[in-house]
């Protein structure tokens, strides 16, 4: 009779536990993530980044150096590679532009979406700078072919939406697009 009873205290006891973890695991409100955080949890790779510039110019195809410009790195020694003259357009983003920028960066929502065409005549470029503002990283878009070029560290982020990022460089103020071509 003993055997039964002490048996029967531990089936109680073990499932009273069970019980009580599960209303314990129930009440736990469920918490979203900040966009900052998820940008952290993405580990996006730039981590002394101070600044985040927008540039548009003219087709770059049409007017830089005519041997390499499909191949030559667009940042050497942390400054452009190409002829700065040409920019027309230069906007430094402020936080919140530079949150959003970086949230959309960090989506994986538009690969599919956004198959490249057979041009590329990019005309928008993305340049991070860290605190001495040396160019620490860029992407360069071609928003109608939907293609890009861009330095290493930045290869992972690009299931962006160009939709998104036209939209994104028009509320930071660039009013150069495709359609004001020359």
């Amino acid at each position: 009779m003993k055997k039964v009873f002490f048996l029967l205290t531990i089936l109680i006891l073990i499932s009273c536990k069970k019980e009580q973890e599960k209303s314990s695991s129930d009440l736990t409100p469920m918490v979203s993530k900040s966009s900052t955080e998820k940008i952290r949890e993405r580990d996006f790779p730039l981590k002394d980044l101070s600044k985040v510039e927008f540039l548009s110019y003219e087709d770059r195809m049409r007017w830089d150096d005519i041997k390499n410009r499909y191949t030559k790195d667009l940042v050497v020694d942390y400054k452009l590679n190409f002829d700065s003259t040409q920019v027309k357009e230069r906007v430094v983003l402020n936080s919140v532009l530079k949150t959003e920028l970086l949230e959309l960066m960090s989506q994986d929502s538009c690969k599919l979406e956004n198959l490249p065409r057979d041009c590329y005549m990019p005309r928008h470029m993305i340049i991070f700078r860290d605190q001495k503002n040396r160019i620490i990283g860029y992407k360069e878009l071609c928003l109608s072919c939907h293609g890009f070029r861009e330095s290493k560290n930045l290869e992972n982020y690009n299931g962006f939406c160009y939709s998104q990022m036209e939209e994104l460089f028009k509320k930071a103020g660039i009013k150069y697009f495709d359609e004001d071509y020359e």
